[in-house]
C-alpha cells in the first residue's frame, strides 16, 4: 500500500501540515495500515465452522439458505462480491460466513468497528477476515486514504467484503438508515481502475 500515489501524497500532505517528518509521517501511516488491515486465516475459519455449527445446532431449528446459485455464479463469472445485510445482532456476520463456507465460497473480509479491536477479541476477528474502521473520518486525510487503499486493494486481489450500511449495530430490531461513506469509497475503488464488475448483495 505504501507504493500506492494516493498514500504517498497524503504522507506528503501529513508531514506538511503536522510539520513532523516524512519518515515520521510514513510511520503514521504504517500504524493506521496495522490498525485496520485484516489477517485471514483458514485455519482459524475451519476452527470457528466447527464451533459455530455446534452452536447453531442448539439454538435452530435449520438454516434456509436461497439463491446461493447466483452467488456462485456471480463468483464464477469474475463479479467483485460486496454483502450489504442489515445488522440486527452479532449474529449476522457470522451466520453469513458460516453459510458462505458451506456453500463453497470464500468467506469475505468483513468492516468491523474499531470497538471490537480489544484482545483477545481483535486478533481473533482479524483472522476471521475482519478489517477494522473507525467511527468518523472527519479531519484525517491520511486515515481515510489509507482506508480508501485498503478497500481498493480487497477488490483488486478478488477479496470479497460486506459492510453494514447502517454503519452499526441497531439497538431495536429496526432498519437504520443507510451511511453512504463504505458504499461511496466502494464506487470509487471500482472508478479508480478496477476491470471486474462489482456487484452488491443484499
Amino acid at each position: 500500500l505504501l507504493a500506492s500515489r494516493a498514500i504517498a501524497k497524503a504522507v506528503e500532505d501529513e508531514a506538511r501540515s503536522k510539520k513532523i517528518s516524512h519518515e515520521k509521517a510514513q510511520q503514521n501511516a504504517i500504524a493506521l495500515m496495522e490498525e485496520i488491515a485484516a489477517n485471514f486465516s483458514y485455519e482459524m475459519i475451519r476452527l470457528t465452522d466447527r464451533i459455530l455449527g455446534f452452536t447453531w445446532n442448539r439454538l435452530y431449528q435449520g438454516i434456509n439458505v436461497h439463491n446461493a446459485e447466483r452467488v456462485r455464479q456471480l463468483a464464477h463469472d469474475g463479479h467483485e462480491l460486496v454483502y450489504v445485510p442489515c445488522h440486527r445482532s452479532h449474529m449476522d456476520y457470522l451466520l453469513l460466513s458460516y453459510v458462505l463456507y458451506h456453500q463453497g465460497l470464500v468467506p469475505p473480509h468483513i468492516a468491523a468497528g474499531i470497538n471490537l479491536n480489544f484482545w483477545p477479541a481483535g486478533p481473533i476477528f482479524r483472522r476471521l477476515g475482519a478489517f477494522f474502521i473507525r467511527r468518523t473520518f472527519k479531519g484525517n486525510k491520511l486515515y481515510s486514504t489509507v482506508f480508501r487503499e485498503y478497500l481498493g486493494e480487497l477488490f483488486s486481489r478478488g477479496y470479497s467484503v460486506e459492510y453494514f450500511v447502517e454503519g452499526g449495530r441497531s439497538r431495536t430490531g429496526r432498519l437504520l438508515d443507510p451511511k453512504t461513506g463504505t458504499l461511496s469509497m466502494t464506487i470509487q475503488a471500482m472508478l479508480r481502475g478496477g476491470t471486474r464488475p462489482i456487484t452488491l448483495i443484499p
